[in-house]
């Protein structure tokens, strides 16, 4: 089965793309897994291929930020690698390449999309319903019985359009379900918040105690209140990369 997973390490990457598994133990890589390796680190180091754990950036030396999140502390173990002197599984394991950008680099080169990330004939985008997934929306139902579980989807219903022909009517907060109130204040305030606060991240914002209490909007998951800050965020806050702090490997080299 394929897997659809929105970044992949190096690691990984080399060991599907030339046929083998990567959680299984060899003492020495295959010759093609080695291939690839040094394919991709190359073009990390040149800038050609984007990777979110290894960023071309230069880290201000009193910067809080993690080093290992840039690539030029690890030039040497990236050259080593590159040449074929020395291949540090850690390394390879700790470089986060996105999916998007790996496909990107793929079409420049006219390289054939691997089937293990790429299946032919599969939707890989699609358009997600308003209301974001349907998951979002599941609530508990206490079971009948001990031991059950019993559960519900309450997914908000679009607001019916007016016909064409007809001038569309004024907005009325009071004629919308809760959840319709909660996404526009939400919204609003989110704008006004920004204005103030324009380096908060979606993330951030979506936890902002104000902001959730603002119309009961803190009854809804996280990642609903996310989907609708999302449109009303600042372009620099849309295009943002990042990844969350990664726990060091624990594998030897």
């Amino acid at each position: 089965m394929p897997i659809l997973s929105n970044s992949l390490p190096v690691w990984d990457i080399a060991h599907r793309w030339a046929g083998y598994d990567p959680d299984t133990f060899r003492l020495r890589l295959p010759l093609l897994v080695k291939d690839y390796v040094r394919l991709l680190f190359d073009e990390i180091l040149e800038g050609h291929l984007f990777c979110e754990t290894l960023i071309q950036a230069k880290r201000p030396s009193h910067s809080k930020a993690d080093p290992r999140y840039y690539i030029r502390s690890h030039l040497d173990d990236i050259n080593m690698c590159i040449w074929g002197k020395r291949y540090k599984r850690s390394l390879m394991k700790w470089a986060e390449i996105p999916r998007d950008e790996f496909e990107e680099w793929c079409v420049r080169y006219s390289i054939p999309l691997p089937e293990f990330w790429f299946p032919p004939g599969w939707n890989r985008s699609y358009d997600s319903p308003w209301h974001g997934p349907r998951a979002l929306w599941v609530y508990h139902i206490e079971p009948e019985e001990s031991g059950g579980v019993s559960y519900g989807f309450d997914v908000p219903k679009p607001v019916e359009e007016e016909p064409a022909d007809e001038a569309p009517a004024p907005v009325d907060p009071e004629n919308l379900r809760h959840n319709q109130k909660a996404k526009l204040f939400v919204q609003h305030m989110a704008t006004q918040l920004w204005k103030e606060h324009p380096d908060r991240t979606i993330a951030e914002m979506a936890q902002d105690k104000d902001l959730l209490s603002y119309c009961d909007a803190g009854r809804y998951t996280t990642g609903a209140v996310r989907k609708w800050l999302r449109p009303v965020a600042p372009h620099h806050i849309k295009n943002r990369r990042g990844r969350p702090r990664k726990k060091p490997d624990t594998d030897s080299d």
